[in-house]
């Protein structure tokens, strides 16, 4: 699985790497760097170089190692490894998003994104959709302390992990599938609140929900069941 994550990654990686040493040789030393944009895609806070072109490929490069990493210090490694595609769905697309975040500081910075009302629909686009994949591998993913929808109640009860995970995979990818709509048709102020309420959503009702199903589950954790 490791060395797979790191085939998926390699492609957003390539890009966001690319898109910071373009960055860093096309504007002058002291030039100021839009590292912070509004909802209406305005940047809000500049930084310098370093700021702009070298955190996020030290993130990028920091969660690759972290991914690469989760199997051996989850206790419950070894579903981790079953929950492969959801792992690395999660990888890639986190590191894509981080792209798109690449792409609008350098094409910013370089007076590429003149053409854009809004040039932040790139990266709420790319979570929106980011959202959609991963709802639609959340429940290929099995009982473990690092990915997925972790609750007091998922952590104690395989039954309620899986029905958990079903379900909120479903509203994920709804959620996801009509933000990217609004991102792509309505004003990008309308987009990012449908994108807020969906996310917002998708806790509220796998918090209750994990709830409700690990109160019927009668192999729940013993543990979690004596403290009631």
């Amino acid at each position: 699985m490791i060395r797979k994550g790191f085939l998926y990654a390699l492609p957003p990686l390539a890009l966001i790497l690319a898109l910071s040493v373009w960055g860093w040789v096309g504007i002058g030393e002291a030039t100021q760097v839009p590292v912070h944009f509004g909802m209406d895609g305005t940047p809000d806070r500049m930084g310098g170089r370093l700021e702009g072109f070298v955190l996020l490929p030290g993130v990028a490069l920091a969660l690759c190692g972290l991914f690469a990493l989760m199997p051996l210090i989850d206790p419950r490694g070894d579903n981790l490894r079953r929950s492969a595609p959801a792992v690395l769905t999660v990888w890639a697309g986190v590191l894509w998003v981080l792209a798109a975040a690449q792409a609008l500081i350098t094409l910013t910075a370089l007076d590429h994104l003149q053409t854009l009302d809004n040039p932040g629909v790139l990266v709420g686009f790319a979570s929106t959709v980011l959202l959609a994949v991963i709802g639609n591998v959340l429940s290929k993913t099995r009982p473990n302390w690092l990915i997925g929808i972790r609750t007091p109640w998922t952590l104690s009860s395989d039954k309620s992990w899986d029905v958990t995970h079903r379900w909120g995979g479903r509203l994920m990818t709804l959620g996801g599938a009509l933000s990217a709509l609004c991102f792509l048709f309505a004003p990008t102020q309308i987009a990012f609140t449908v994108l807020g309420v969906t996310v917002i959503t998708m806790v509220g009702v796998s918090l209750v929900l994990s709830y409700w199903v690990w109160r019927t589950d009668p192999d729940r954790d013993v543990y979690s069941a004596a403290s009631e």
